[in-house]
């Protein structure tokens, strides 16, 4: 039996709340290292204590594994729904790939409860076929139908599409930095060394080309700075490489393997041996560098994994997020994670300890990569990478405050001289300073035009921690 904590027993709370209501699809919104698996299957051993049967769902054999072993060690008896797998349909618990599960359906009687992890993926036309069997979510509710359950740290789509489409509410639950701040999650220490040329390179279907991307960052003067980064900054933690494509990976494995480290390339095109030797290699030490394409992005449990090398630009924030992610686990001996950022990822989406607003609905989808909504910049002298408000670099470096050379004055255009525009920014920094809360932050920030203040005044208010921090 497992013992929620106390962040995770809030969140069962809250998804009975919703049940109770009437809601039967909420989205559990919670950051990877919250524990959503271990909440889910508190919430199986309920369901179990009334009676229900329950599914548990998710599209990587990674996912389903670990799912299994946490059932076995919770002292839960489950079966199994996949291809090549022995198992007992008269259990009330059942582990299901939605690949075979959506072949198979005619097989089986819908259960009470499905919980879908990685929803952000339920849109697609597999889910939707399980949910209309089994009369779940906004689309296919009929009385009797089986209630849901979504998990995912990211409830939102590149193509736009909302969540509406198979869930109901959303249940949030904490952000990444209080996860940091409790120990649950290792500190992030962000580095972004450079930044790809993409000019040539096209969108399609919401994210680069895949093709164009490749003959963008499968190049040695990019891959070589990545190899001396991670010597200067990383070297000898367990990395993980996120790479365009096949031939991609390969060619940054074998030039880390040419600086003399132990290093592996593996793709979806990889059998199940060299998947699991290539998580192994990072989890016992005997590899230095896992390279990889279309993998790991979820589903992966490494927590030695002291390194995120991003190498594959993306328009997608939860590709983005999950990426970083694999890196984040505590782990004895680990007091951070170096995130090695080649592809200007942190350009466009910030940092992966921003604070983020989702919804049900739709999105319309922008023509171009979306720019951060909480500004970055890089440190040049140690390349580390920090929202802009912060005024120290850890390695000591002052960031100069950047002033507008021409300000907008009831409709004028004004020259500001380099003394008035010295004197602008003072003024603009002791306003900030002698905003004590919040709420005087988000008043300065809509006086200042910004689009999110709410955000930024919370980045104000994390940068002067840190700082307190830093003096004790």
């Amino acid at each position: 039996m497992i013992t929620p904590r106390p962040r995770q027993a809030q969140a069962i709370a809250d998804l009975r709340k919703a049940y109770r209501f009437g809601h039967k699809a909420p989205i559990l919104i919670a950051p990877t290292g919250f524990g959503k698996s271990a909440t889910a299957i508190c919430m199986i051993q309920s369901a179990l204590d009334k009676g229900k049967r329950v599914w548990f769902i998710a599209h990587l054999k990674e996912i389903l594994n670990d799912t299994s072993s946490r059932l076995t060690d919770a002292g839960i008896k489950h079966g199994w729904i996949a291809s090549g797998r022995d198992g007992n349909r008269s259990l009330p618990v059942q582990v299901a790939m939605v690949q075979t599960l959506v072949r198979r359906l005619d097989r089986y009687q819908p259960p009470d409860l499905i919980i879908v992890d990685e929803a952000h993926l339920a849109v697609a036309n597999t889910y939707q076929q399980i949910f209309e069997w089994a009369g779940a979510g906004p689309k296919f509710k009929r009385p009797g139908g089986a209630h849901l359950l979504h998990l995912t740290a990211t409830p939102c789509r590149l193509d736009g599409r909302g969540m509406g489409e198979v869930a109901d509410i959303l249940v949030p639950t904490c952000s990444t930095q209080d996860l940091i701040d409790e120990g649950l999650l290792a500190a992030i220490r962000y580095y972004a060394p450079s930044e790809p040329d993409l000019s040539g390179v096209h969108t399609v279907a919401g994210d680069f080309n895949q093709g164009e991307l490749a003959a963008a960052m499968d190049k040695p003067v990019i891959t070589g700075s990545a190899v001396a980064h991670y010597r200067k900054l990383a070297h000898n933690r367990p990395a993980v490489a996120f790479c365009v494509t096949v031939e991609h990976a390969t060619n940054v494995a074998e030039q880390f393997r040419q600086a003399g480290y132990r290093a592996v390339a593996i793709s979806g095109e990889s059998d199940t041996v060299e998947r699991d030797a290539a998580l192994q290699g990072l989890r016992d030490g005997s590899l230095d560098v896992v390279c990889n394409c279309a993998l790991w992005v979820a589903g992966v449990d490494a927590p030695t994994i002291g390194c995120i090398i991003l190498l594959t630009p993306t328009q997608s924030v939860v590709k983005y997020l999950q990426s970083v992610g694999r890196g984040l686990r505590t782990h004895p001996g680990k007091t951070d994670c170096i995130i090695l950022d080649h592809a200007g990822n942190v350009k466009r989406h910030g940092l992966p300890t921003d604070l983020r607003e989702w919804t049900l609905a739709a999105v319309e989808k922008k023509k171009n990569a979306k720019k951060s909504e909480v500004p970055v910049k890089t440190c040049p002298v140690c390349f580390a990478t920090v929202p802009s408000v912060v005024t120290d670099c850890q390695c000591g470096h002052h960031f100069e405050p950047v002033g507008r050379e021409i300000n907008e004055v009831e409709g004028e255009l004004q020259e500001i001289t380099a003394a008035a525009k010295a004197q602008a920014v003072q003024d603009r920094k002791r306003e900030q300073g002698r905003s004590q809360t919040e709420a005087d932050l988000i008043r300065i920030g809509r006086a200042r035009g910004m689009k999110r203040p709410e955000l930024w005044a919370r980045h104000v208010l994390r940068a002067r921690a840190a700082k307190e921090a830093q003096k004790r």
